[in-house]
């Protein structure tokens, strides 16, 4: 059984699944304390979810914003541990995210994701994300 639910509480539990998730998502990224991990749970229309398994075996990121041309969304590192693919863990987590969205007024919803993510690319075009045409910026303040 699979439940998808909202962080709300950062325990050790939590703690030790994004130690675990985190870089198999982004190796060389940085593991986020319990302290950054309750900050995220804390902040306003931000949510984090979790697939429990019964422990966490996914984890998936929603910002939504309010911005004068409607209630948008990103979807960000969407996560499933390694020893738990292939049982729609993913699609579960992004499907809730779409729905809680929803929920609250949001009209799109975007994600981006490395084209070397195969199974995560077609993930989300069989949901129903389309690849858009358009240029990405970041600028990284160190």
């Amino acid at each position: 059984m699979i439940e998808i639910a909202q962080i709300t509480h950062v325990d050790e539990d939590v703690t030790e699944a994004f130690a675990r998730l985190m870089p198999q998502l982004a190796p060389d990224g940085k593991v986020p304390d319990r302290e950054y991990l309750q900050k995220i749970a804390g902040t306003e229309n931000t949510y984090l979810f979790a697939a429990y398994t019964p422990d966490i075996a996914g984890t998936l990121t929603l910002i939504v914003t309010y911005i004068p041309t409607g209630a948008k969304a990103w979807i960000e590192d969407v996560v499933v541990d390694s020893n738990a693919r292939g049982q729609n863990i993913g699609e579960r987590l992004v499907r809730h995210a779409i729905a809680f969205a929803g929920s609250m007024g949001v009209t799109s919803i975007n994600l981006t994701s490395s084209p070397e993510r195969v199974a995560a690319n077609r993930l989300y075009q069989k949901i129903g994300f389309v690849r858009r045409e358009t240029n990405v910026y970041r600028l990284t303040i160190s």
